[in-house]
């Protein structure tokens, strides 16, 4: 539908790219062409990471980043996020798609030098600010995806509605407005409106069209990356919480395993978490593609560890005796 219209409107180069998390073993249009976003294309797509560059970035994290030479060459991004959550940064809306003008290998690198959701939230409002040219944001909210497995692993959800803005930090708080929650409370947008990037809260934007909240929709809790910051290391490890194993649906194919940015997942066959290098960044939950592996509730993954522990434990006394 975008495409078509940017034809319309005598749009003189148009190229559409997706840019997925993690490696891939097979060329990504092969890769992507079960989603329909090849065939939606409308023959437009291209491989945004065939051809990079090096932005700099003024961040705490790193001082350049890879991105899509695409970006040098465009007027305007239109950026075309989904309206549904993330395990790690509670949404993923507008400014967390343009994650995407990153290769997807260097994306699991990234995830490793900010290590929690604030970290990450911090470094994804950088590389926003980054971007040299405008970005006009349209969000898919036809469909969406609520829960705390997002953004692959959730409930799929007819909404039916499309958001649209120049500002991709407004469109991401009228986002949280609509999905019941509270704008101030996500780190992302926390961050965003003490930059300057636009206000966030419902009487400080200007909404035009129809809006009423969505019943029943589940964000992922914001209290545990509400505080994160505010707990020792020694509590933190306590507190977080850590992908989990189905076995009945894992398939063993060590996406996951291939995917992880520091290399805590094992195939032993199945794939083993090291929890003392896990840094939760969820991607080994974003990469799989039966939703095998999975984001631990709180109470859930206090319960494992206790579980882990006692099996340890008994393991222990067996070798001892």
């Amino acid at each position: 539908m975008v495409v078509s219209a940017l034809k319309r409107r005598g749009a003189s180069q148009i190229w559409v790219g997706d840019n997925p998390a993690g490696v891939h073993k097979t060329p990504l249009e092969q890769y992507l062409k079960p989603t329909g976003v090849v065939e939606a294309a409308e023959g437009h797509f291209v491989n945004p990471g065939l051809e990079v560059f090096n932005l700099s970035l003024r961040s705490r994290f790193v001082p350049e980043i890879p991105v899509s030479g695409l970006v040098q060459k465009a007027d305007v991004i239109l950026n075309l996020p989904v309206f549904k959550t993330h395990g790690l940064t509670v949404i993923t809306g507008a400014v967390k798609n343009i994650f995407g003008i990153i290769p997807g290998g260097h994306k699991t690198y990234l995830h490793s030098v900010a290590r929690n959701g604030r970290e990450f939230a911090e470094l994804l409002v950088d590389i926003y600010q980054a971007v040299p040219i405008p970005i006009l944001n349209i969000m898919d909210g036809i469909r969406g995806m609520d829960g705390p497995n997002g953004p692959s692993g959730g409930r799929v959800l007819k909404l039916g509605m499309v958001i649209a803005s120049r500002n991709a930090v407004a469109l991401d708080a009228v986002m949280v407005l609509l999905a019941g929650g509270k704008p101030e409370r996500i780190p992302l947008l926390q961050i965003a409106t003490e930059r300057g990037l636009s206000p966030i809260g419902r009487e400080e934007i200007e909404i035009i069209g129809d809006f009423q909240p969505i019943r029943g929709f589940r964000l992922p809790p914001v209290e545990l990356a509400s505080a994160v910051s505010k707990v020792s290391t020694l509590i933190y490890p306590l507190l977080r919480r850590t992908p989990h194993l189905n076995r009945r649906r894992c398939i063993r194919c060590g996406e996951c395993a291939l995917n992880c940015p520091v290399k805590a997942i094992n195939l032993a066959p199945y794939p083993v978490v090291n929890r003392k290098k896990c840094i939760a960044c969820f991607c080994c939950a974003e990469i799989c593609p039966v939703q095998a592996m999975t984001i631990a509730s709180l109470p859930k993954s206090l319960l494992l560890r206790v579980l882990r522990a006692r099996v340890s434990g008994a393991r222990n006394e067996e070798k001892e005796s």
